[in-house]
């Protein structure tokens, strides 16, 4: 999958990571477990990705958007960053809303939103790539990009020459 990070009049600070292979249907007993145990309340719709954001985000304050990219109407996914806030897109269409209910052949999650600093934003999206490996055995690509004024082209796939 490709994304297009379109220009921006504010940088933000982005992390990106995408995987691919995450059975999304059930709960994981790690992450319920550390939910209970810090008193954290599950997400809404409940899944086990979305969980794990719950209990990640309560140590960093910063937007984390996830999506399956089966479900985008489009070879290239845009984001989009404005002053208030990042969204992802098809060409021309409206933003696409968050949707990781299933078992999702690629996900794409999105790290970042004009009030994070790139400290915060880098932290969380390490910290996330490491908790996908431990509770689903995933390993995510993490980069790491900020918007400008320029369109940045990014390759959520590692090509076969660069790994």
């Amino acid at each position: 999958m490709k994304i297009e990070i379109l220009p921006a009049t504010t940088a933000v600070p982005l992390a990106i990571l995408s995987m691919t292979g995450l059975d999304n249907r059930e709960l994981n007993p790690a992450i319920e477990k550390q939910l209970a145990m810090r008193q954290i309340q599950p997400a809404q719709p409940q899944n086990a990705l979305a969980d794990l954001l719950q209990l990640i985000g309560q140590r960093h304050c910063v937007v984390m958007q996830a999506w399956d990219m089966a479900m985008l109407p489009a070879v290239t996914g845009q984001l989009v960053t404005t002053d208030s806030a990042v969204h992802l897109q098809a060409a021309d269409e409206p933003p696409v809303a968050v949707n990781l209910t299933t078992k999702s052949s690629q996900v794409l999650i999105v790290i970042g939103d004009p009030t994070a600093s790139s400290e915060t934003v880098h932290a969380t999206g390490q910290e996330l790539q490491r908790k996908l490996k431990a509770f689903f055995g995933i390993q995510a690509r993490l980069q790491f990009r900020t918007s400008s004024a320029t369109v940045q082209l990014l390759d959520t796939v590692k090509s076969a020459s660069s790994a």
